[in-house]
Parts: structure tokens; C-alpha cells; sequence
């Protein structure tokens, strides 16, 4: 059954987004050239946003979620247990989990070890039961399905480790979850594409990792917007494995069949389709997709160095792991943690960065809220700008090469706009969905 929408999608309130770094020359790092590169509605009030996004980050002792040394001299061993890894989205997830391993007061109780078991379920079952024979005290994984761990995972749970799972879903009643509502992430770029294109046109349609929640709920928010815009349809769709290089052979093998279609709507891939039209000396199409640094350098309006082309971003936390990893260590510490955490959703259209002068900012640390950085400072251009919120703690170089680079003192869900939280995942089969 598809798992499709939150029952907080409804919420009028917009979580907070962060700022825009003002470009000038930047995009002399995204050359208009055929590159094989790796992955990957506005908000009500941006400057109340950026005004708490920026005093939680300063503050720092304001925050009830630190964590302190503990004073029995207990030591934990967590796992970072993933499902597929290798595209820059994967990547800068592991990185930001290994950097705050590597930040006091982590480092001097918490051992981290990495396992990486592809996209299998067999293989991610037998990874999962090696880890709970090594007596690891928590799990934090990347499930490649919402429903085929479960029994692993409650196994886990039964011998007293606890099990975290991050951007995709599981449904075993004993694990936590954190993540985005993936159904509003569809139909809000969705429906930006239907607005663009007056209900009218064929689309190319670049589809995630299949089996995972994250793939299922964006398809089918897409699907619900189509329905609601039947001038609208798809004319192909192929598989981008959320990666760039995957998701630019995604689109030329639709666009080679599909030369007229008006828009792209690309779970990862807008930053080198949009890179590959371009060299094609072709124009670039509307594509609504994810929240990389490329897509939104190309964003950008002119005046502030950058090219002004129609899309819409919409980012599901890179920083979600790292999230896991803090309440991991909250609930070895005795600390109450909800079972399921809503993450605000980042979103952003070239309109914003043309017409609200209160998303442009200056420098380059995330607590100055920061939404795009020139190519100086982030050279890869599938980096995904959403990388710190004030529920975490780790900054830039964290999220690129996986040091600690602390910015902030982590926040619990209640203190930080946006961010919804419940003691459980209710499952609805009836309505094939989650809340």
C-alpha cells in the first residue's frame, strides 16, 4: 500500500528557510558544459524565520537538547547501517552522522561504525542482524523499505538496542522515524509545474530509489496533481537514482523520444539537465526537483550573478541523520524522544530569490542562514544546501568532507518552527497512508 501524506501537510504555517548567499561570480564554477557530475508556496514570514533561525544558532545555551559527557562513564556504540549508498545526497548524510561522531562531547562516549548493505532488502535483513549480534546499543539506518525490516527491527528492539531510521520510513512500531512530509514535497513542486506550464504539457518524470517511501510518496503526489490538471501528462519516466549523473541519463533518454515535452519534474537532476540543455545550446526547462547548491545557483536572479531560471526546489534534510544520531544518544541518556519526527520542509522558486530581498544574505556559515554558496566555497554542485537546522548542530565542512564544524547547539523538535513531532507512526491502511 502506498504510504503517502502526513496529517500536518494541511498546516498553514511554513517552516523556516534560510537565506540566500549573494552569488556575484559564482556560477563560473557551473560551466556550461556536458559534465557526467554526481548527485542529487513560499513561506509565510521568511524574516521571522531567519530571525529564530539565526538566535538559536548564536544562543546556544538557550537549548534544552545538548547532551553532556555522562557521569557513570557509560560508553555506546552506534551503527550507521545504510541501504544504498554513493550518490552525493547518501554522501553528505554519512558525513554529517560522522562529523558530529567526531564533536565533543560525542567523541569521548559514543564509538561510530559504518555499514553500507546496497540497495537489497536481503542484504540490508542480514546487515541488521550482524549489528544486533555485535550488541550494538542503537541502529540508525536508511531503509530501502518501509515494511520488509520490520521483524529484523523489532528483534532489535526485543535485545534492548534502539532503532532510528532517517528520510525514508519504517513501520515497526518500536523505531523512530525522522523525516519530511515526502507527499508535500511532490505537490509542492508539482503543482509550481502545473502553475508554470497553465495545466497544459507532457513532462518528463525522473523517478528515486524504488521501495523506499521517499520515491513512493513523491509519485504519487505527482499522480495527484495530474489528476486535478488533466491537460497535464507524463511523457516518460525512467529512473535518476536520486543521483545527478543517473538522473541527466534519465531525462536524455526520455527528451530523445520525447523532444517537445515543457518541464521536468526530477526527485534529483534539475542541476545537470538544466547544465546539459544549456551546452545543447537548447533552453532550459521548467524543472521542479531537489535542493542542491547547482539547481540553485542557476535560480538565482541575474542581478545577483546568477542566470534566473524557472524552478522550484523543494529539500528533504541531509541533516536528518545527524538528527538520528543526537536522539540516539537522548534516549541512551534516558531523554524522551518522540517515535516520529516531521522535519520542517525547505522549499524555494525563483520568484522568492527574485522579488524578497529578506532571502538574500551574506556569508558562508548555515547560522547566518545561508541558502547557496558560490562555487569558491562549495565546489560540488549536487551538495544540498539543507544541511542545518537548529535541531542540529554540525555546518558546512561537516556536510562536505565530513569534519566537525560546529555551528550551533542542537534544539528539540517543540522549540523550532515547522518541526512537528508524535509518539508514534499511525499507519491507515485503509487510506494507504501515514500522519
Amino acid at each position: 500500500m502506498l504510504l503517502k501524506r502526513l496529517v500536518n501537510r494541511g498546516n498553514a504555517s511554513r517552516p523556516w528557510r534560510r537565506r540566500v548567499l549573494t552569488i556575484g561570480t559564482a556560477l563560473s564554477a557551473v560551466a556550461l558544459v556536458a559534465t557526467a557530475c554526481s548527485s542529487s508556496a513560499s513561506p509565510a514570514s521568511p524574516s521571522a524565520a531567519t530571525k529564530n533561525a539565526n538566535s538559536s544558532a548564536s544562543s546556544g545555551s538557550s537549548s534544552s537538547g545538548g547532551i553532556s559527557v555522562p557521569a557513570n562513564g557509560k560508553h555506546y556504540k552506534i551503527a550507521l547501517s545504510l541501504s544504498y549508498s554513493g550518490n552525493d545526497w547518501q554522501n553528505e548524510a554519512a558525513n554529517l552522522v560522522k562529523a558530529v561522531a567526531k564533536t565533543a562531547p560525542y567523541n569521548k562516549f559514543v564509538t561510530l561504525h559504518e555499514d553500507i548493505a546496497g540497495a537489497s532488502v536481503t542484504n540490508q535483513i542480514a546487515t541488521l542482524n550482524n549489528e544486533i549480534a555485535a550488541g550494538y546499543n542503537a541502529i540508525i539506518v536508511y531503509p530501502i523499505s518501509p515494511t520488509a525490516l520490520n521483524s529484523t527491527i523489532e528483534r532489535a528492539c526485543q535485545a534492548g538496542i534502539t532503532v532510528l531510521a532517517y528520510d525514508s520510513l519504517v513501520t515497526a512500531p518500536c523505531a523512530y522515524n525522522a523525516h519530511i512530509d515526502q507527499y508535500q514535497w511532490g505537490i509542492y513542486n508539482a503543482t509550481w509545474l502545473a502553475k508554470q506550464l497553465g495545466g497544459k504539457g507532457s513532462i518528463a518524470d525522473i523517478t528515486g530509489v524504488a521501495g523506499t517511501t521517499v520515491d513512493t510518496d513523491r509519485s504519487a503526489a505527482l499522480a495527484t496533481v495530474l489528476k486535478a490538471n488533466p491537460g497535464m501528462s507524463i511523457a516518460g519516466e525512467a529512473n535518476g537514482e536520486w543521483a545527478q549523473a543517473q538522473g541527466l541519463q534519465a531525462f536524455q533518454s526520455i527528451y530523445s523520444a520525447h523532444p517537445n515535452i515543457k518541464a521536468v519534474y526530477a526527485q534529483a537532476g534539475c542541476y545537470a539537465i538544466i547544465q546539459w540543455l544549456l551546452s545543447q545550446h537548447k533552453a532550459p526547462l521548467p524543472c521542479a526537483g531537489e535542493f542542491t547548491n547547482g539547481h540553485h545557483l542557476y535560480m538565482v536572479p541575474k542581478s545577483q550573478g546568477g542566470m534566473g531560471i524557472a524552478s522550484s526546489s523543494a529539500g528533504s534534510p541531509a541533516y536528518s541523520g545527524e538528527l538520528e544520531f543526537i536522539d540516539a544518544v537522548r534516549i541512551l541518556e534516558g531523554q524522551k524522544v518522540p517515535h516520529d519526527t516531521i522535519l520542517p520542509l525547505p522549499e524555494v522558486q525563483t520568484s522568492d530569490f527574485a522579488s524578497n530581498s529578506a532571502l538574500v544574505g551574506s556569508g558562508p556559515n548555515p547560522s547566518t542562514s545561508a541558502l547557496v554558496f558560490p562555487s569558491k566555497d562549495v565546489p560540488n554542485p549536487g551538495l544540498f544546501d539543507d544541511f542545518w537546522s537548529p535541531l542540529v548542530e554540525e555546518g558546512l565542512q561537516a556536510a562536505i568532507n565530513g569534519t566537525p564544524d560546529k555551528v550551533s547547539t542542537p534544539e528539540v523538535c517543540a522549540q523550532v518552527p515547522g518541526c512537528k513531532s508524535q509518539n508514534k507512526l499511525v499507519y491507515r491502511p485503509s487510506l494507504g497512508d501515514y500522519n
